[in-house]
């Protein structure tokens, strides 16, 4: 198994637990709080091959930060994803947390990937940085509960990253019915600590991943640091576009984050009720009106969205009333984006009004069959590139 651990600072504290086969397919997941519980949950997926953890384990500086901290703030730096400075005036580094657990449960430190001996390594990894690496995003997703962001555009940003973690198609998630219940949980939240029960499981997901990677993939991860004095793994240096970034949130930053000031990427994020629809049917007009009136409460009278934009749908299908009944991702996709007009803008033509697509630049869709319970429907995240 490759495990990930996404370990709070505390044994007060919810860490996530996630295993993954030798396949890289999610195995199991998990969250509980004290070092006991950690180590029973790892025990009973032995044998680990690898781990990967959220958490500062080789710590040697009397201050300031690590030389690892401050190579990975200044490569992902630009895309909100710096860190904060881990040294041993801080008791819960005196020794760190993460390395007093890897030690009982006889990993070491070292970040060889060629397991020697039967000895897994334990990686420190920080999933911020690897997630705007590996999913290639503009900057790192507002999904952590921080100052001045709304409970809407938080879930909005989770779902956007529950879609680009099922897009990993080694880690079979759609097919784990664990997965399938985080999914629906988040789907159906209506109040922050619904999203908090939730976060530390599936970065524990993420990093189980990037231990697989270590081992199965390891040019696709880097070494920042060394082992000597504190290393962190996370993807090659990323060359992709940033973010335009608007709206200066005072407070707002993201775990490990050194920067007191962040700024709020420019998005809307709204939720449409009713039948999706495809292309040319007889349900495409009122799927279209229900989208479009979605989209104006979305919007109210900021108008639309500047610049170049990724928009993300995640559609909610009804079950099929016949055999052989389906409905073509691409066929969904038009008459929503074609009903965006109040986030997109009107293309300037001649002629009947036609929303502004072309200014789409990303788009990240998927569709799935209602749940008992849940409404179809689709959640819609348009974000300025």
């Amino acid at each position: 198994m490759y495990v990930g651990v996404d370990l709070a600072w505390s044994n007060r504290a919810r860490t996530g637990l996630a295993a993954v086969d030798r396949a890289g397919r999610l195995v199991d997941s998990a969250s509980v709080t004290t070092d006991d519980e950690i180590v029973a949950w790892v025990a009973a997926h032995a044998p680990v091959r690898a781990a990967a953890m959220d958490a500062p384990l080789i710590v040697t500086n009397a201050s300031g930060q690590r030389d690892c901290e401050r190579e990975v703030s200044r490569v992902f730096g630009r895309y909100g994803a710096s860190c904060h400075a881990s040294n041993l005036t801080r008791p819960y580094f005196n020794p760190p947390r993460g390395a007093t657990i890897a030690r009982r449960l006889g990993w070491t430190l070292d970040p060889d990937p060629t397991y020697a001996a039967g000895v897994p390594p334990c990686i420190e990894v920080y999933p911020h940085p690897a997630m705007v690496g590996l999913f290639e995003l503009g900057s790192v997703l507002p999904y952590k509960a921080k100052g001045g962001r709304s409970f809407e555009r938080r879930r909005a940003a989770f779902l956007e990253l529950l879609a680009h973690l099922e897009s990993v198609d080694v880690l079979g998630l759609p097919a784990n019915e664990r997965w399938r219940s985080i999914r629906a949980a988040v789907e159906d939240a209506t109040r922050p600590m619904h999203l908090e029960r939730l976060e530390d499981e599936v970065d524990a997901v993420f990093c189980a991943h990037l231990a697989w990677r270590w081992r199965e993939a390891p040019e696709s991860l880097h070494l920042y640091g060394t082992p000597a004095d504190g290393y962190i793994v996370a993807t090659p240096p990323p060359t992709h576009p940033v973010s335009a970034r608007v709206a200066t949130v005072a407070g707002e930053s993201d775990d490990r984050s050194t920067a007191p000031v962040a700024e709020r990427p420019v998005m809307t994020a709204f939720e449409v009720r009713g039948v999706p629809a495809t292309f040319a049917t007889a349900g495409e007009r009122p799927w279209r009106a229900a989208v479009h009136q979605a989209a104006v409460a979305a919007v109210a009278d900021d108008g639309p969205l500047p610049g170049r934009l990724e928009v993300t749908m995640h559609f909610r299908l009804p079950p099929p009333w016949r055999s052989g009944q389906g409905w073509d991702l691409d066929n969904l996709v038009k008459p929503t984006l074609d009903a965006l007009t109040p986030v997109l803008g009107r293309r300037a033509i001649a002629g009947p009004e036609q929303s502004d697509d072309e200014r789409v630049d990303r788009l990240v869709a998927s569709k799935r069959t209602v749940r008992e319970g849940e409404n179809t429907g689709a959640t819609i995240l348009v974000t300025v590139l």
